[in-house]
């Protein structure tokens, strides 16, 4: 079994896919990655905020 050549710009494929289209999907990937634990912090402060000062407009809960 012999290897692919690789594209003509140089690059090796990734399964049937380019390079590039792999590294775009991982970039997506750790960006929804990044909105979750943000996320998750941003409720995480709004409940400790709430047990500290009670009452008031709820920002996260509003979503």
């Amino acid at each position: 079994m012999s290897a692919r050549k690789p594209l003509p710009d140089g690059l090796d494929r990734i399964g049937p896919f380019h390079p590039y289209l792999v590294w775009m999907g991982v970039a997506i990937l750790d960006l929804f990655i990044i909105a979750f634990a943000l996320a998750v912090v941003a409720m995480l402060g709004d409940t400790i905020e709430d047990a500290i000062w009670p009452g008031g407009f709820d920002v996260i809960r509003a979503l």
